[in-house]
């Protein structure tokens, strides 16, 4: 095992690093234009269609996941491309819904 001396804000922390932390998969950011399922669920409803124009904060789908209802809004204004789900699809993890052009 392996010990790092860590410094925040003047305090020194010693933490133990694991081979699972050491070997885990890294975060990388998406496309800004892409819409993922960051969490496994299910489409319950899509309010857009390939070629649609939509503006920043629209609403593209109501997404289902942990018995909770996701309103997923556009990050940036542009045209629907790429739409990869339909209504009830259900998604893992890191799936690519729709794009925005």
């Amino acid at each position: 095992m392996e010990y790092k001396i860590l410094n925040i804000d003047g305090t020194e922390y010693k933490t133990l690093f694991t081979k699972k932390f050491t070997n885990r998969k890294r975060w990388t950011p998406s496309a800004a234009n892409e819409i993922k399922a960051t969490i496994p669920g299910t489409v319950l409803k899509l309010n857009v269609r390939n070629g649609d124009k939509v503006k920043e904060g629209d609403v593209l789908l109501l997404f289902e996941a942990m018995k909770m209802q996701n309103i997923i809004l556009a990050p940036c204004a542009g045209e629907i491309t790429n739409l990869e789900a339909k209504e009830g699809d259900a998604l893992p993890k890191g799936a690519v819904i729709l794009t925005i052009k």
